[in-house]
């Protein structure tokens, strides 16, 4: 008999016991959540609409954010600083790429000049298919200046601020938290 937790969006029968939920084939339910909000998340929020999710994290975090109208942008989405009128170290550049495909170096140097035109501290590179093998060389020379953020980065940060994201926005990606018990072996 396959167990309850296997059997998601289904209701365990009344002959379910707890032996049968413990067995080894249930699912990992966090992991099944996560894929579900990338899923979501890639349907709901691609293209330009993924840097209003970046926005929403960054502001959360005490950053004052700008957003780039899609279009040709020369490397930046979101410009981003510190302070009352956002003009506080660190200031930030931000480039947000929603394809599933990894980036490579060409992105990477935009926007490291993008760092020097606008005089930003630092630059935060949204890659939700992660970055190639060329880009990883390049990025491991700018460790002090550029990071990245692949789709479990961006999902990380969106659920740790997730309670604290405009109304407007929670009703677009509508998440719930709960609570499971841990086993032994997790």
């Amino acid at each position: 008999m396959k167990s309850p937790l296997t059997q998601i969006g289904k209701q365990p029968s009344d002959s379910a016991s707890i032996s049968d939920v413990t067995e080894v084939d249930t699912v990992d339910l966090e992991e099944f959540a996560r894929t579900r909000i990338q899923t979501l998340i890639q349907q709901d929020f691609g293209g330009h609409d993924l840097a209003r999710l970046v926005e929403a994290v960054l502001t959360i975090e005490a950053f004052v954010c700008e957003r780039k109208p899609p279009g040709a942008d020369g490397g930046v989405d979101i410009l981003a600083g510190r302070g009352p009128l956002g003009l506080d170290s660190p200031r930030l550049v931000v480039q947000v790429k929603s394809e599933a495909s990894p980036v490579g170096d060409p992105v990477v140097q935009t926007l490291q000049g993008a760092m020097t035109r606008f005089q930003a501290d630092q630059a935060l590179l949204v890659a939700w298919g992660g970055v190639n093998r060329q880009a990883e060389k390049f990025l491991e020379t700018t460790k002090f200046t550029i990071r990245v953020w692949d789709a479990n980065d961006l999902i990380e940060s969106l659920l740790r601020c997730y309670e604290r994201f405009p109304e407007s926005l929670r009703s677009e990606l509508p998440l719930k938290q709960i609570w499971v018990p841990v086993t032994e072996d997790a």
